[in-house]
């Protein structure tokens, strides 16, 4: 379970198929929207498993904590993760992906644009209370398995739907939370 649990996230953070190059222009950072830090949410995420046709779930949530990004899950196992590149224990795929999954949530698409183009497949009906963005990667070693990350939210990031090249997907979805509530959970044993 903690193998899936480990690929499970290693997923999600290696979040990004494609619409028509075409319908969707790569946009500069200045035309991408504002988006607040997100010190905290609640998740829920759904990984679809094509080749075993099964949808896994989980919930739980993230928070900040200097330089860590706590990831815990609370369904359908109780497990913590403590995300930063100073962690001994953090597999090294995941130390690789931790600055996307940052720079996603931070709205830093300045260094996303390092690894992937950004596309607006809507940009013209996007507002800063309702925006898309698409990452298609920019490495052939990673598009041969991730196909692209598609986000959208408002002032935060709200939703991730990750595509990999096998045709496994992700979609996590993250509400708002107080961090305060959130601190005095990840306290407690």
């Amino acid at each position: 379970m903690l193998l899936i649990r480990h690929a499970a996230l290693a997923v999600a953070l290696t979040l990004v198929a494609a619409a028509p190059a075409a319908q969707a222009e790569d946009a500069s950072a200045a035309e991408l929207p504002a988006i607040e830090l997100s010190q905290c949410a609640r998740f829920t995420q759904e990984r679809e498993m094509a080749d075993l046709d099964t949808t896994l779930k989980s919930t739980g949530y993230f928070l900040r904590r200097d330089d860590a990004l706590i990831w815990q899950t609370t369904r359908p196992v109780d497990d913590r993760v403590r995300l930063a590149a100073d962690n001994p224990d953090l597999p090294r795929a995941l130390k690789v992906m931790l600055p996307v999954l940052t720079g996603l949530l931070d709205g830093n698409w300045e260094a996303l644009q390092e690894h992937f183009a950004v596309k607006r497949p809507d940009a013209e009906r996007d507002t800063p209370d309702a925006w898309q963005a698409r990452l298609v990667p920019l490495d052939d070693a990673v598009a041969e398995r991730l196909e692209r990350i598609d986000a959208a939210g408002g002032e935060r990031v709200e939703t991730l739907k990750i595509r990999f090249a096998n045709a496994d997907r992700i979609t996590l979805r993250l509400t708002p939370a107080d961090c305060a509530t959130l601190a005095a959970e990840t306290e407690t044993p």
